[in-house]
């Protein structure tokens, strides 16, 4: 794992901390069974605001989609980080990205792209993995893509009280 290469890609995209959520949410941010962690669905937020909002192909460029692609995925690595630690994740499984695009739009891959480019540059080859990109018609607060990740964990160094990480 390549934290300085994670750390130049959050620079770059000019992500910054989110705040953490004070409502109670129904469900968690990450959820381990056995040595897979499921980490829910993230969109670009950076300092508690969604970024690059709307639907592709209308609002958004093709351009600003991959960067909106990338947030997203920095956003599932840092809820993995804050419940168990990115030292231990093993390799990445699967990837689901879900875009907001019009009908014209069929860059779904090349968009995802960006995020799968991530997981390589941090991860090396056990960042390679296998991905959906489905164009759907709207998402959570007006996001552009959301991100969703399937991890394989290093057991049995992973504490079970970060189970109840919550944060998105």
């Amino acid at each position: 794992m390549n934290r300085a290469k994670l750390d130049q890609i959050k620079q770059e995209l000019g992500w910054k901390p989110n705040h953490p959520s004070k409502e109670s949410l129904p469900y968690i941010g990450v959820r381990l069974n056995g040595d897979n962690a499921y980490i829910s669905g993230n969109i670009a937020f950076s300092d508690g605001e969604v970024r690059y909002k709307g639907r592709i192909g209308k609002d958004l460029s093709i351009e600003d989609a991959k960067k909106s692609a990338a947030l997203s995925m920095i956003n599932c690595l840092d809820s993995f980080d804050k419940a168990y630690g990115l030292e231990n994740l093993d390799k990445v499984l699967k990837v689901t990205g879900y875009l907001c695009c019009t009908e014209d739009v069929i860059e779904q891959p090349q968009i995802m792209n960006a995020a799968s480019e991530v997981l390589t540059a941090v991860f090396g080859e056990d960042g390679l993995h296998a991905r959906a990109a489905l164009g759907i018609h709207t998402l959570p607060l007006g996001a552009s893509v959301e991100v969703e990740l399937v991890v394989k964990v290093i057991l049995p160094s992973v504490s079970p009280l970060a189970a109840e990480c919550s944060e998105n």
